[in-house]
């Protein structure tokens, strides 16, 4: 291993590729480990003064196409107060300019509902579409996570255009680990943790482990600041994974003494959730009994109709709730299979309330 370097070598280790293998075997390996992780690899590898072809010539420009598209798009919600970016373009400033950090989707934390929905009519405004709704109730008051989607530039090469919003900075897993409503208030700290907070929706990989080392890199993480956030916000286990991760490949002078600050925290957060790990049982299939034990319900469109200066209503009937949103409305499910007549219903009844005059 060698001093902390973002370069080819260090992605052939991250990504357990021999360095015999060359670039291409690099660039196949990051495909599949990520829908966008070969962005980075294209554009280190042009940087060390590989030739590109058309193929890596049209990766890097939608790439630097769809980050110009989410920087309009934060520039339309500039406006938008309580409206903070963590992750992407954030991060971003973090890496070489001639390194291209993969660009996925925006994510957007708003702090309140009044807020969220703010923002989301705007983007609305711009022609995204609300699809992929959630909501979940924590320290008192319901909480609401919403994709806004438009579609993709090259449908067959690259995913859609997608914004999501939630006015909690931090889900966790709605068991051992609670929802934490409030970001850090440095943002450094607020995107570094929402990197951390990945590990409860998939496994950690080279993206995540680069994010760390250009975060070291540029001297912002104190390692006493850290470890209190990290305990704060209880992610301390995930911040030893991730560095566990970066440092079975590159040794840099920052990760140990961030390390040492973060195994109190840690080994206090793992035996927390080792506690609270008790037997729960699962609430029966309803939504309002998943809303009520703090779990997520999930929300199917139904129409789209703006209504401004209104939050999310539920509207709980016989067989059915219904989330009425600025937005439009959505059929609340508790689960991924939905009967089709359930389905079926929910639209009648909002279509034939549009209908009335």
């Amino acid at each position: 291993m060698t001093a902390a370097s973002l370069d080819l070598e260090l992605l052939h280790r991250l990504l357990d590729v021999p360095e015999h293998e060359g670039p291409y075997r690099l660039v196949r390996r990051a495909q599949q480990t990520s829908g966008t992780l070969a962005q980075l690899i294209v554009s280190l590898a042009v940087g060390e003064g590989t030739e590109p072809g058309s193929g890596s010539r049209d990766l890097l420009e939608r790439a630097r196409s769809r980050a110009a598209r989410y920087a309009e798009l934060r520039s339309a919600l500039a406006d938008r107060p309580g409206i903070v970016t963590v992750k992407g373009p954030s991060l971003a400033r973090h890496y070489p300019p001639d390194v291209r950090r993969p660009v996925g989707d925006l994510d957007l934390v708003a702090h309140d509902e009044d807020q969220l929905w703010s923002a989301v009519l705007t983007l609305c405004s711009l022609g995204g579409e609300p699809e992929e709704l959630s909501l979940f109730f924590a320290d008192g008051r319901l909480h609401v996570m919403l994709a806004v989607l438009w579609p993709s530039p090259d449908p067959l090469m690259e995913e859609e255009i997608r914004v999501e919003l939630c006015t909690a900075a931090f889900c966790g897993d709605f068991a051992t680990v609670p929802v934490r409503p409030e970001l850090p208030e440095d943002h450094v700290l607020a995107d570094l943790l929402s990197v951390a907070e990945e590990r409860f929706q998939r496994p950690f990989h080279a993206k995540d482990a680069v994010d760390l080392l250009m975060l070291l890199d540029s001297g912002a993480l104190k390692p006493t600041a850290v470890a209190d956030a990290a305990a704060t916000c209880l992610l301390a286990p995930e911040l030893v994974e991730l560095l566990d991760l970066l440092s079975a490949a590159v040794v840099h002078p920052q990760a140990e003494p961030l390390r040492r600050a973060l195994a109190a925290p840690a080994a206090a957060e793992r035996a927390r959730r080792t506690a609270a790990a008790l037997p729960r049982p699962e609430p029966d299939r309803s939504v309002t009994a998943r809303l009520a034990s703090g779990r997520p319900v999930w929300g199917m469109p139904l129409t789209q109709t703006v209504r401004t200066g209104e939050r999310c209503v539920l509207e709980h009937r016989d067989d059915m709730t219904l989330a009425r949103t600025p937005v439009g409305d959505f059929l609340l499910v508790a689960g991924e299979l939905v009967p089709p007549e359930l389905h079926a219903a929910a639209l009648a009844t909002v279509t034939n309330e549009e209908a009335r005059p």
